[in-house]
């Protein structure tokens, strides 16, 4: 009979290999720099929020702040990020020792691979979500003491947008990564903005936003953060 914790060994594995592997991919100077202006984005869209709102509560420009700054957050550090998780870290050695360690533990090419892009959406998730999170929270709970219920939209809007941006982008920069490896930034530029540049030019105004990254996700940020002006 198998036990409950033969049971869970697996995905505890997968789960100790994802967190190795974010170490390891996370090692670049360039997400350092992404998390910094993400924090620094962060605290300063707060402190707008605060002069802006009127004392009763938040109002329709502290959402549009939030929602504004969610997409900042996608672009500026979530495009960094991604840039520098689109190349394998500059340690082959180490990512080498951790792929014949999960090699010996029972992971073939395929979990290894889904691993890494797990790891990849992870640490896109934490430069673009952790920082709308702290902003949402700070709106929903300090802020927005005048009518918490309109609150409540705008602010799980943003970070649903957040959200689905993180899974998008990681899962590209996964992608480029695993198929182009030194070349993966190329790719990942190519991928990107190849599409949203051809769709800008040759397509017509009602079918350019649906045929590229960028285009689907200032659809999808239309949709769940911006707020009606």
């Amino acid at each position: 009979m198998t036990s409950t914790a033969d049971r869970g060994a697996p995905g505890q594995s997968l789960r100790t290999l994802v967190i190795l592997l974010r170490r390891t991919l996370g090692r670049s100077w360039s997400i350092r720099a992404a998390r910094f202006y993400a924090a620094l984005l962060s605290v300063g869209v707060v402190i707008a929020v605060a002069l802006s709102s009127t004392g009763i509560g938040a109002n329709d420009t502290s959402f549009s702040l939030v929602a504004r700054s969610a997409a900042m957050l996608v672009w500026i550090p979530g495009a960094l990020c991604a840039l520098a998780l689109a190349t394998p870290s500059k340690d082959a050695s180490l990512a080498q020792g951790i792929a014949v360690l999960a090699g010996a533990h029972g992971f073939d090419g395929r979990r290894f691979a889904r691993a890494e892009a797990l790891a990849t959406v992870r640490l896109l998730a934490e430069v673009i979500l952790a920082p709308l999170v702290f902003i949402g929270f700070f709106v929903f709970a300090i802020v927005a003491r005048g009518g918490l219920a309109g609150a409540v939209r705008p602010l799980l809007g943003s970070i649903l947008f957040g959200l689905v941006a993180a899974l998008v982008l990681g899962l590209v920069a996964s992608f480029c990564r695993s198929w182009a490896g030194a070349r993966g930034r190329t790719w990942l530029l190519g991928v990107v903005f190849g599409p949203w540049l051809f769709a800008e030019v040759a397509l017509s105004g009602r079918v350019a936003p649906y045929a590229s990254i960028p285009g689907l996700l200032g659809r999808l940020w239309e949709a769940l953060a911006a707020v009606p002006t």
